[in-house]
């Protein structure tokens, strides 16, 4: 389950007990943070929580704040600054050197169940899109928390319908080029007397990962997958090995025949496909169907002579290979030293990873810029985009 899918989880138990959930959202960070715009936490009644907006440095802060948020029924705004020599000695003492801003939202079972609705929506979608949430506020009708989703840069912004058309065209303009950008920031806009802060988080789409082969190995690779939050697809060719039971959660293809191979890959229309079912003609067929369709990565299971054998019967058979090496990893996988199918697995989805991100899975010790891509700090838009300032 999606770190999202399990704060909508946290919030929608929390309304079904008819407990006041604190909702804590990251909305700004400036330096080194180890959570970007758009980290959660639940904290609930009994002083437990689900999520994390750090590594654990100030998880237990935030929930001592929540019993005030909460006793006091209004959103707050709670900054963690890291970035003095002091905070070592004075503060938290995590050496981070970074700027983490929090939105903290006392939820009633009403607002918690709408807000969970909302963000298993959000997360359940399976492109890119924008989740716009209100930090600071003057003279609009909108209130901290409020949110607006942009599905993909084609839609129209829902949600915002307080706030007035122009400003409302100033948001959906922003919101379409942090998702161009991929870039999540705090933005402040003014229009005349109208002031308003957002947080614009830029949420990628959902990892579609088709495995072909339901072998035993193929399990902790699918729990792992799973646990990453990525859709996963399964596809073999004998019936017992597709089992429900066995693969929860799961959706699961048989295929009898290289047509049934063709049109399954069709229908996959994955991110990342893993061929692991250990029968050599089977998986020719299975590495046929991934080269006629446009998945980025295709991963083999096995030795690299093994995927070569395979390369030149399919150029015998008259099957274009064009581009094939840059699209086959074989063997699959990160070099970790892999031994057990958990380790096997552990490669894979790091690589998978890795590439979706367009890194190269190397130490960090030896990446030279910095480990993530920079959200910008807050920016301030005061030129109407597509609107007329006189309305």
């Amino acid at each position: 389950m999606s770190e999202l899918l399990e704060i909508s989880a946290a919030l929608a138990r929390a309304a079904r007990e008819n407990q006041v959930s604190v909702l804590a959202t990251v909305v700004r960070t400036e330096g080194s943070t180890y959570r970007r715009i758009g980290a959660r936490l639940v904290a609930l009644e009994d002083g437990s929580h689900v999520g994390a907006v750090s590594a654990g440095c100030i998880e237990a802060d935030v929930v001592l704040r929540a019993d005030r948020v909460r006793a006091a029924g209004t959103a707050e705004l709670a900054t963690y600054d890291t970035r003095s020599p002091d905070d070592l000695i004075w503060g938290y003492g995590t050496g981070c050197g970074g700027l983490t801003e929090l939105l903290l939202e006392p939820l009633d079972p009403e607002q918690a169940l709408a807000k969970a609705e909302l963000l298993r929506t959000v997360a359940e979608t399976p492109g890119p899109g924008v989740v716009a949430t209100v930090v600071q506020v003057k003279g609009v009708a909108l209130n901290l928390g409020d949110q607006a989703v942009l599905q993909h840069a084609a839609a129209e912004l829902t949600g915002f319908e307080a706030a007035a058309a122009p400003l409302r065209a100033i948001v959906q303009a922003t919101a379409c080029e942090m998702l161009r950008a991929r870039t999540s920031a705090a933005v402040h806009h003014v229009w005349g007397r109208q002031e308003l802060d957002v947080a614009y988080e830029v949420r990628s789409r959902r990892l579609r990962l088709c495995v072909c082969g339901a072998g035993s190995d193929a399990a902790p690779l699918v729990a792992m997958a799973r646990m990453m939050g990525w859709h996963v697809m399964l596809i073999d060719h004998r019936a017992a090995m597709l089992s429900p039971t066995q693969w929860p959660g799961v959706d699961r293809t048989l295929v009898r025949s290289p047509a049934d191979i063709t049109v399954a890959v069709e229908e996959a229309g994955c991110d990342a496909a893993v061929v692991m079912s250990h029968h050599y003609d089977r998986d020719v067929e299975f590495l046929a169907a991934w080269l006629d369709s446009p998945v980025p990565f295709i991963g083999m299971l096995g030795p690299a002579h093994r995927t070569q054998l395979m390369l030149a019967r399919l150029a015998s058979l008259g099957v274009a290979l064009t581009g094939a090496q840059q699209r086959i990893r074989a063997p699959v996988g990160l070099d970790i030293g892999g031994e057990t199918p958990e380790e096997i697995a552990l490669s894979i989805v790091a690589e998978i990873t890795a590439s979706v991100a367009g890194r190269g899975g190397g130490p960090l010790r030896d990446r030279r810029l910095p480990i993530h891509d920079r959200e910008e700090p807050s920016i301030s838009t005061s030129l109407p985009l597509h609107a007329d300032r006189s309305a």
